[in-house]
């Protein structure tokens, strides 16, 4: 049996920090060329129809704010040593904190969680098999993973994929995906949040009722729905980083008892 529930505990955190956590908890189930867009164009248009707030003014402060929180001596080194530059983490800091979250969660009695990587970043999305697993084991799961993310990983990592697909911050990840997708000239000038919040509801809502499709199968023809290369290598990081749950289908099952 293979379920997937929300975190517990995440109330009190940033909103983006919010959506990371539930990321890793929650699995939703559910081409145009490059164009010749300047890489950060003059006019808005793009985004007119959505909010471009960003959660800090720039990735030292967006740092600074998450060493308010309470975590592991380990983490905050790392988000320390990275305000001495620029506000980035190094891959080494990056890696280091997903193997301390991944141990916390063995010394807690759990099997070794997988990280699924898709060019360089940790896919923030889990798919999880509780079978055999009580309700109250469920529950006791997602408060020590909880704990062991807050403590080892989750400042680290948020910083981390911030700097590679969302170094403006922006808290709509629709806003976030979007630019993403247009700094690297991955879509046509034209290309709006609009636009790509009507291809992620098709994708969504896209069914194959009367087809014996296997599960890849479907991912295969619902990716379809976006008007971009889902094969492109950097289309692949910014969908990692921000709506990973496009390439659901990729993920390995984690059982964690």
């Amino acid at each position: 049996m293979h379920t997937t529930e929300p975190c517990k505990r995440i109330q009190g955190l940033p909103l983006r920090l919010k959506a990371a956590l539930i990321s890793l908890c929650l699995l939703f189930l559910g081409a145009c060329g490059p164009g010749t867009a300047d890489n950060r164009p003059a006019d808005d248009a793009w985004s007119s129809d959505a909010s471009t707030q960003r959660s800090a003014p720039s990735l030292s402060a967006s740092i600074q704010s998450f060493l308010e929180e309470p975590m592991g001596d380990a983490q905050r080194t790392a988000l320390e040593r990275a305000l001495d530059h620029g506000g980035k983490v190094s891959r080494t800091d990056y890696m280091a904190a997903w193997n301390n979250y991944r141990q916390c969660m063995v010394d807690k009695g759990y099997n070794v969680p997988p990280l699924h990587m898709v060019n360089g970043l940790v896919v923030e999305l889990m798919h999880f098999d509780f079978s055999g697993m009580s309700d109250q084991q469920q529950m006791k799961f997602h408060q020590d993973q909880s704990a062991c993310l807050e403590q080892e990983s989750l400042y680290v990592a948020s910083a981390y994929s911030d700097s590679i697909v969302n170094p403006e911050l922006y808290v709509d990840l629709d806003v976030a995906m979007v630019d993403c997708l247009r700094r690297h000239e991955l879509v046509p000038v034209e290309y709006t949040v609009a636009q790509y919040r009507k291809e992620s509801k098709q994708f969504t809502d896209m069914t194959f009722d009367g087809e014996n499709l296997t599960q890849q199968q479907s991912y295969e023809r619902r990716r379809k729905a976006y008007s971009f290369n889902f094969n492109d290598t950097q289309v692949r990081t910014c969908v990692a980083g921000v709506n990973a749950s496009a390439i659901a289908d990729e993920l390995e099952s984690w059982k964690p008892l």
